[in-house]
């Protein structure tokens, strides 16, 4: 991971305030459009933005318990040719954060490039990305991801346990009802073995667990109906795993694009009508740091039965000071009740 002084952040901070960074030269998809694999695990070049993004929940040889976050993001600003190398075609993002849930502390750090000297970078032929110390590799059969921040490291195997989730229509996932162009290409590896080491302020930890994988590939439209949003991955002791996410308009209306998925053992998905299950909050969490007031305990119906979704760290609350300029919450929880695991919650918005 690396710090930027403000001069060399500052073009990334106008272009993407002024909304510059999409052209509006980029992809608008339709509803016949779907994911293909697995060339949508590579980068895409025709489209506004994109990202892999992975969690997961981790213990060690010696029983101490950890979740994770990484994540990459492109945001891809312009098709023109550039003869200088200093031509911003795109700008390259990670977030990174580590709970250790035994020791109640949340370590978090992200960075930004332009990738003009070969430290960050996407291919379009392969899955490989990298922002600085932090890398993604590999293929559908095996994932490794290694990041490394100011006091906290991972590297890390991944090894899929079951076949890609295509979200939505064959992949096609709408986030605005009735806009079709509002949508984005998202699939998701729901269960993930994952093995390798964990370094927290020089303690070393060899981890093993399971991860989740989301890949997103957003189309080229306007998000300013939107005000926020609630995405749950769940992973039940039964082998089952439930995807939730819950989209508020900016009139905190729900949106009728809000979307439930149940994987089953071997895999299928089932997908639930969003109106016949219920969430519920019932405790929040009002950030120190941003006054942000999260709701990070939830009850949820789902086919009559009940569950608790409940956070393991209250202060999981990530600040993108250096790269997107915005916070969210990025929880690692708990999941007791009719039902029992472990999940991720993300909340935006707030």
């Amino acid at each position: 991971m690396r710090y930027y002084k403000i001069f060399a952040i500052f073009p990334i901070i106008v272009l993407i305030f002024s909304k510059f960074a999409i052209s509006g030269d980029f992809v608008k998809l339709t509803e016949n459009d779907k994911v293909t694999l697995p060339e949508d695990m590579y980068f895409k070049d025709n489209f506004s933005s994109q990202w892999w993004y992975f969690t997961g929940h981790l213990k060690s040889d010696s029983g101490e318990s950890f979740g994770y976050e990484l994540t990459f993001f492109v945001i891809n600003v312009s098709k023109k040719r550039y003869k200088s190398k200093f031509g911003l075609n795109r700008i390259y993002i990670s977030h990174f954060a580590i709970t250790d849930i035994d020791g109640k502390k949340y370590y978090f750090e992200d960075d930004t490039s332009r990738g003009a000297y070969g430290e960050a970078f996407a291919s379009d032929k392969m899955l490989n990305v990298k922002v600085f110390d932090d890398e993604l590799s590999g293929d559908l059969n095996k994932i490794y991801l290694k990041a490394n921040a100011k006091n906290f490291k991972i590297d890390f195997v991944l090894k899929p346990d079951k076949k890609p989730l295509l979200n939505g229509k064959d992949g096609y996932s709408n986030k605005i009802f009735g806009c079709p162009e509002c949508a984005s290409l998202y699939f998701s590896i729901t269960r993930l073995d994952t093995k390798g080491t964990i370094l927290i302020d020089d303690k070393k930890y060899s981890v093993t667990g399971k991860s989740w994988f989301d890949r997103e590939i957003n189309s080229d439209y306007e998000t300013t109906k939107l005000k926020g949003w609630d995405w749950f991955s769940i992973m039940l002791d039964d082998k089952r795993e439930i995807l939730i996410y819950r989209i508020r308009n900016k009139n905190e209306a729900i949106d009728k694009s809000s979307y439930v998925a149940i994987v089953e053992k071997n895999g299928e998905k089932r997908e639930l009508n969003f109106d016949d299950i219920k969430l519920t909050p019932l405790k929040y969490y009002v950030s120190k740091k941003t006054k942000s007031k999260y709701p990070i305990k939830w009850e949820m119906v789902i086919e009559n039965k009940k569950l608790i979704v409940e956070t393991l760290v209250k202060d999981q609350e990530f600040l993108a000071q250096n790269s997107t300029f915005n916070h969210y919450y990025e929880g690692d929880c708990k999941v007791y009740g009719d039902m029992s695991g472990l999940a991720y919650m993300e909340l935006t918005g707030y």
